[in-house]
């Protein structure tokens, strides 16, 4: 399995869900080659910090336009949350997360992924990172899926182009369905916490006049070698016109 910084928790209604499934396509197989009815407007993001349609010119990403965007930072566990709204009474599903196979659409930056895609022959222990034992059925399944990612402390700071997706069955025709919904986690730095410890407090003030003073020991010793988190004001340099900014984002001014 690739290495790539981000661990994926996934829960639905309170359940550990992490069982990986029984079978899945080869990789680049196309979702509709097995669900041949495409649905609209059921699946949606919930709870979203903002909306965003970052550069993808460097990468050569899909433009997709304004999309919902998660806001996390390193160290920081970030909760994402899919609603399911209009299906026909009976009708089986599961809900999925995935894409953490892609790099970042600005920078190239990657993410771990706990897998994506993982799709089970129907009716064996479902993967979609939804229930390991069984399918949901509309008329008693959840219509609220939530999902926990662990942003590691090295994860590249870049916007990262996440589905959520729901699959399943037609309860009348026993045709198979699909759904998508794209959204962007952006992984950003939490300017003025130059210890990188996840908060900006008092113990970041020895470390931002280190950082000031002494860039690449400062970088080498809290950061792995990144000063984005000192470069508060954001023009690209760690200097004196970064104390103002620092002195703001310590009391919160």
């Amino acid at each position: 399995m690739n290495r790539l910084p981000i661990l994926l928790i996934a829960t639905a209604i309170g359940l550990f869900l992490g069982q990986t499934a029984l079978a899945e396509p080869a990789w680049g197989s196309n979702c509709l080659a097995c669900h041949n009815q495409v649905l609209d407007g059921v699946l949606f993001v919930v709870g979203e910090d903002t909306q965003a349609d970052p550069d993808e010119s460097a990468t050569g990403a899909t433009d997709r336009g304004v999309l919902q965007v998660f806001s996390a930072i390193r160290g920081e566990t970030k909760s994402l949350q899919a609603g399911l709204a209009g299906l026909s009474l009976g009708n089986t599903y599961a809900v999925e997360l995935k894409r953490f196979r892609f790099p970042g659409v600005e920078a190239g930056g990657q993410l771990t992924y706990a897998a994506d895609c993982e799709w089970p022959e129907w009716g064996e222990s479902a993967g979609y990172y939804t229930d390991p034992f069984i399918r949901y059925t509309w008329d008693s399944g959840p219509a609220v899926f939530d999902y926990e990612i662990g942003i590691e402390s090295d994860a590249a700071f870049d916007y990262y182009d996440v589905v959520y997706a729901v699959a399943g069955k037609l309860a009348g025709s026993g045709e198979l369905f699909y759904a998508e919904q794209h959204f962007y986690v952006q992984v950003m730095p939490l300017y003025g916490d130059t210890n990188c410890d996840g908060s900006v407090d008092v113990f970041d003030i020895d470390s931002f006049v280190m950082a000031i003073t002494a860039p690449s020991t400062y970088a080498q010793t809290y950061c792995d070698g990144d000063n984005t988190q000192a470069d508060v004001n954001g023009d690209g340099l760690v200097d004196i016109f970064d104390i103002d900014p620092f002195v703001e984002a310590l009391t919160g001014g």
